[in-house]
C-alpha cells in the first residue's frame, strides 16, 4: 500500500491517466458501440424508410399471460393493482388475454385479498383475470411463478381452454404505452429479418412517467423531483438506447418493469435452476475430455422455485433466454456437445441476439426519490449479477454463448468504475496535482457531451422532442448522479458481497435465499463464524474440523449465512452458534 501511495505521490497525471486512458476509451467504445446503428435506424424511422409497424392478426394474435407480482398491504395498493389492471386490459391487445395479479405474502392482509378475488371473479371484460396466492412472503420470482401456476390450475379446472404460448412479467406500479403488449408479441412471434429466427425473450422500453420527475420549476429545486429527474435521464440511455441490443456487446438483461417471453421457457426455469447447481467440475473435465455434458431433459431432480427469487430476478430470467434456443419448434436448454459447438453457438449468438427490443415498446414505471431508498436500489442492481452468477454455478463454462458475454459485461463494469474511480480521487495525492486534475476536468467534459449526445438520441427515438425535453435538465449533474447512485453502490455492493457480509436489500425473505442453496463469497461472514466455531472448539471440543468452518449452510453449530437478514428474531445472524444442549 505505501508503495502504491508513493507512486500516485510522485505521478503528475500524464503517467497514470496516460496508462488508463486506453483501456477506458476501449471500454466507453464497447458501451457505446451500439449508438451508431440505433442513430441509423432511428434517422430511417424518421424517414420513413423502415417498414411501418404492422398489427398482429390471426395467428400472430396468440393468446398471453401476464403476471403481475405484488404485496398487497393497503387500500392504497389495492387501488394501485385494480389501474395497473386496466391499463393491461385497455392496452387493446388483438388476442386473448389473461391476467393474473399474484399476490406475494397474502396472509398478512387476507381482507384485502378477498377483495382483489371477489373484484377478479365478478369482472366481465376483455381479459380473464385471476388471483394468485402466496400464503408467506418469498419474494418477487416465486410470486411470478405462483401467477404461471395458477393459469395452468385454471386450465387444469376449465377456466381456461389452454395455456397461453406467451408470458408476460409486469411490476404493480407500472402503465402500459400504447400498443405495447402488440408490438412486443409481434417481435417475439415474428422472425427476424435476417436470422430468420425467433428470440427468446423481448425487452421493453422503461421511462420514468412525467408526472414523477416533472411537476414545474418549483418541485425541480426539491431533491426529490431532482433524482427523479435524473433517473428519468438515465433510463432513457441506459434502458432506451442500449436495449437496442445493435452493440459490439450483447444487451445481457431485461428490465422487471415489463419484459415477455416463451410460456415453455419460463415453465422450466425452476427445474433448471436445480440443474445448474447440480453440474460440477468433474461434469466439465468430462466434457473436454470428449464426454458428453449432463443432459436438462433426463434430469429427474425436483424444481426448486425458491432459487429464481432474489435481487435480480429479471436478470436471471435473461440469461436463461440467452442460454436456451429453438430445437425443432421447442425451447431447448440442453448443453452444448462439445467445446467445438460452445464455441460455435458462442460465434453464432454474436450476430443472431436471443433478447429484442422494441423502443416504442413503452412502459411508463416510478422511482424512489429519496437518496437513502435509491442507493439502496441500485446497491441491489449492481452486485446482483456477481450473486447471479455464482447461483449459475458451472453452467456459464459450459454454454459460453451465455458466459462469455455476462462475464465480459461485469468485468466491463468494473474496469470503467475503477478507472473512473481512480482518476477522480487519485489528483489529490499527486505530485502536481493541477495538470492530474485538468486531465480529469477534460475528461469530465468529453463524458458530459457524450451523454447529451445519448440523451438526444434517445428522445429522438421517441419521437417526442418536446415531451422530454425537462430531461435535457439533468445534464449539469448527471456526472454527479452516475458518481454516486452507479460508482459508489457498486463499490459498496460489491465490497459487501465479497469482502464482507453480503448484500442485505430485503428483496427477498433470508428463508427463500437460503433455499436457492446458494451462498455468497462474503469474506467477513465466513472468517467471523470460522473464528466463532474455533472459539467454540476451544471451549466445549464438540467441533470438529471440516470446511464448513468457512462454509455458508446451516450446520449443526451455525445458522445459514443469510439468517438474521430479514428476520429480526433471528438471533443467531450472520455466523453466530447455536447453543446445544
Amino acid at each position: 500500500m505505501d508503495t502504491i501511495l508513493w507512486s500516485i505521490g510522485r505521478a503528475d497525471g500524464i503517467g497514470i491517466l496516460g496508462a488508463l486512458w486506453r483501456p477506458f476509451l476501449i471500454g466507453l467504445v464497447l458501451y457505446y458501440s451500439g449508438y451508431l446503428g440505433v442513430w441509423i435506424s432511428t434517422l430511417l424511422r424518421s424517414a420513413r424508410l423502415t417498414p411501418a409497424f404492422t398489427g398482429l392478426t390471426g395467428d400472430d394474435a396468440v393468446d398471453v399471460l401476464v403476471v403481475i407480482p405484488t404485496l398487497l398491504r393497503s387500500a392504497g395498493d389495492l387501488d394501485d393493482l385494480r389501474a395497473a389492471a386496466a391499463t393491461v386490459v385497455g392496452n387493446r391487445y388483438p388476442g386473448n388475454v389473461v391476467l393474473c395479479m399474484s399476490i406475494d405474502g397474502c396472509d398478512d392482509r387476507p381482507a384485502l385479498v378477498e377483495q382483489l378475488a371477489g373484484w377478479a371473479r365478478n369482472y366481465r371484460g376483455a381479459a380473464t383475470i385471476l388471483v394468485a396466492r402466496v400464503a408467506k412472503r418469498a419474494g418477487k420470482g416465486v410470486a411470478v411463478a405462483a401467477g404461471l401456476a395458477r393459469a395452468e390450475q385454471a386450465v387444469r379446472d376449465g377456466e381456461l381452454p389452454r395455456l397461453p404460448p406467451v408470458f408476460f412479467n409486469m411490476d404493480a406500479d407500472s402503465v402500459l404505452g400504447a400498443q405495447a403488449l402488440e408490438r412486443m408479441v409481434a417481435k417475439l412471434v415474428r422472425p427476424g429479418r435476417f436470422s430468420r429466427q425467433r428470440p427468446m425473450i423481448v425487452a421493453s422500453n422503461v421511462l420514468v412517467r412525467r408526472a414523477h420527475y416533472w411537476q414545474g420549476w418549483r418541485g425541480f429545486f426539491t431533491l426529490e423531483h431532482q433524482l427523479a429527474l435524473q433517473v428519468a435521464r438515465e433510463y432513457m440511455t441506459s434502458i432506451s438506447v442500449a436495449r437496442n441490443n445493435l452493440g459490439l456487446l450483447p444487451v445481457t438483461g431485461v428490465s422487471g418493469a415489463l419484459y415477455c417471453t416463451w410460456t415453455e421457457l419460463h415453465e422450466q426455469q425452476a427445474r433448471h435452476a436445480t440443474f445448474m447447481r447440480s453440474l460440477g467440475l468433474g461434469d466439465m473435465v468430462r466434457w473436454w475430455l470428449g464426454a458428453r455434458p449432463p443432459s436438462f431433459a433426463g434430469f429427474t431432480g425436483e424444481p426448486n422455485v425458491l432459487a429464481t427469487a432474489g435481487p435480480g430476478d429479471d436478470t436471471w430470467i435473461a440469461w436463461i433466454a440467452m442460454a436456451a434456443r429453438w430445437r425443432k419448434g421447442h425451447v431447448d436448454l440442453e448443453l452444448p456437445r462439445s467445446p467445438l459447438h460452445a464455441l460455435g453457438r458462442l460465434v453464432t449468438s454474436f450476430w443472431f441476439r436471443p433478447i429484442a427490443y422494441d423502443p416504442l415498446a413503452r412502459v411508463y414505471t416510478a422511482t424512489p426519490t429519496t437518496v437513502r431508498a435509491l442507493f439502496k436500489q441500485r446497491v441491489r442492481w449492481n452486485s446482483s449479477r456477481a450473486w447471479l452468477l455464482r447461483r449459475f454455478g458451472w453452467m456459464p463454462f459450459f454454454s459460453w454463448h451465455l458466459g462469455v458475454w455476462v462475464i465480459f459485461d461485469l468485468v466491463l463494469l468494473i474496469a470503467i468504475h475503477t478507472i473512473i474511480t481512480v482518476g477522480l480521487l487519485g489528483w489529490p495525492l499527486a505530485d502536481r496535482p493541477a495538470s492530474w486534475l485538468a486531465l480529469v476536468v477534460l475528461g469530465m467534459i468529453a463524458n458530459a457531451v457524450l451523454r447529451g449526445a445519448a440523451t438526444l438520441l434517445a428522445m429522438i427515438q421517441d419521437h417526442d422532442l418536446r415531451g422530454h425535453w425537462h430531461k435535457l435538465l439533468a445534464l449539469p449533474l448527471a456526472g454527479l448522479f452516475h458518481g454516486v447512485f452507479n460508482i459508489a453502490t457498486t463499490i459498496v455492493g460489491f465490497t459487501q458481497d465479497f469482502l464482507l457480509f453480503g448484500v442485505n436489500t430485503h428483496f427477498a425473505p433470508e428463508e427463500t435465499l437460503a433455499g436457492s442453496h446458494t451462498g455468497r463469497i462474503a469474506l467477513g461472514y465466513r472468517l467471523c463464524r470460522c473464528a466463532r466455531l474455533i472459539g467454540r472448539a476451544l471451549r466445549h471440543g464438540d467441533v470438529p474440523p471440516g470446511r464448513f468452518w468457512l462454509g455458508w449452510g446451516s450446520t449443526r453449530w451455525t445458522a445459514n449465512g443469510y439468517a438474521g437478514w430479514t428476520n429480526p428474531a433471528n438471533k443467531v445472524a450472520r455466523g453466530g452458534v447455536r447453543p446445544t444442549r
